[in-house]
């Protein structure tokens, strides 16, 4: 067993490598606290963990929303075995309170969970709030002043958590090629969705019902079966983020520029087209990046932004593994983009923004400085 410096840990010896390590970080004290237990207890406990197939969660509730099981509110792990209840004698060991926020936290779960059940792949999923890119929003911790797992705290931390397989957002907001890149390399595939993520999210009994039936799956497929199980929301998708995405950066890169060296002769025409482009209701700078490559195509005769418009379009086709959407998002494809239109948009958050790998690798901020003013 590798026990945490201060932690106090009952769990086995190091189990058997398994084929997959299913881990999942559960940021619950918050409001989404009275999720928590159904989730464990409907969702990973059903199926639980085999010798090919270990699930792990660290769970943080907080006070106020969720009484249930003597109202626990510190950060427990759990192994999670089938039928399991989510009350303390269940979990292996209590971190006391751990700030879900802190890159830390995160780390010390993966390199925990990575040498006490080791596996040939890994998946780990994010379940609590999100909001693509901005800062103050993903995995919020209320407890320690609301303090939130920002981009370029989640950068610390993958270096030291390794690689991913797969990687599942159980949060709002969060399929956009700005997070995308920053597991570019890091995973094999991401799952999570466009718009805002309802009660329901990931159903994890179906996932690892299918993982459990063939633990040979690839990241790819879990990814995949990922999506597809979050049936009561209004989007999914799974996206590839290893060396494939490289041509859709490449693409949009290209993208950019002919868009800014076109602005002056099409900017009305570029109006429309934005305007014309899907947007999300929790967060409408948020846009399908695919839908504004259609809809630049489609109204500007140009024919090197067409050809950079219609490279986008493929490029986005090429990298999504699965998507699906509501008929009332039927112009969506599975990853959005930041737009703004207006030069009283660039706030804080826009100059956090141009702190993003994706912003640093690409002209798109260049293209968005042209174009709002």
């Amino acid at each position: 067993l590798v026990a945490l410096t201060g932690v106090a840990n009952a769990a086995p010896p190091a189990a058997p490598q398994a084929k997959w390590t299913v881990m999942v970080y559960m940021s619950g004290d918050n409001d989404l606290e009275s999720y928590i237990v159904s989730d464990i207890e409907t969702e990973l406990a059903p199926t639980g963990s085999s010798a090919d197939v270990q699930v792990v969660a660290l769970v943080d509730r907080g006070p106020g929303y969720d009484k249930s099981y003597g109202d626990w509110q510190t950060t427990k792990l759990f192994h999670v075995t089938q039928g399991m209840k989510a009350d303390s004698a269940s979990a292996v060991a209590d971190w006391g309170e751990r700030n879900m926020g802190d890159p830390q936290t995160l780390v010390d779960f993966v390199t925990w969970t990575k040498a006490n059940y080791p596996a040939d792949h890994y998946a780990l999923y994010f379940w609590g709030h999100g909001w693509s890119w901005h800062p103050g929003f993903v995995m919020r911790d209320d407890t320690n002043a609301a303090d939130t797992l920002d981009m370029d705290e989640m950068q610390t931390a993958l270096p030291a958590i390794g690689f991913m397989d797969m990687v599942g957002f159980d949060g709002c907001n969060m399929a956009s090629i700005e997070v995308q890149m920053l597991w570019h390399g890091h995973a094999t595939a991401l799952a999570h969705s466009q718009e805002w993520v309802g009660g329901n999210g990931v159903e994890y009994d179906l996932v690892l019902a299918q993982l459990a039936a063939n633990p040979n799956m690839n990241a790819d497929q879990v990814a995949i079966a990922t999506s597809q199980s979050a049936t009561s929301d209004k989007t999914w998708s799974a996206v590839a983020v290893d060396e494939r995405f490289t041509a859709l950066l490449t693409a949009v890169d290209n993208w950019s520029a002919a868009l800014n060296s076109g602005l002056a002769a099409n900017r009305k025409k570029y109006d429309r087209a934005f305007g014309a482009t899907r947007s999300f209701w929790q967060q409408p700078s948020d846009k399908d990046l695919y839908d504004m490559a259609y809809e630049i195509n489609r109204l500007v005769s140009d024919a090197n932004i067409k050809a950079r418009s219609q490279a986008v379009m493929n490029a986005v086709n090429a990298v999504v593994l699965h998507e699906r959407h509501v008929n009332a998002y039927r112009d969506v494809h599975g990853i959005t983009i930041y737009h703004i239109s207006k030069a009283r948009e660039k706030d804080s958050n826009y100059d956090y923004y141009r702190t993003l790998d994706f912003v640093l690798l690409t002209g798109w901020d260049e293209l968005l400085d042209a174009y709002a003013g």
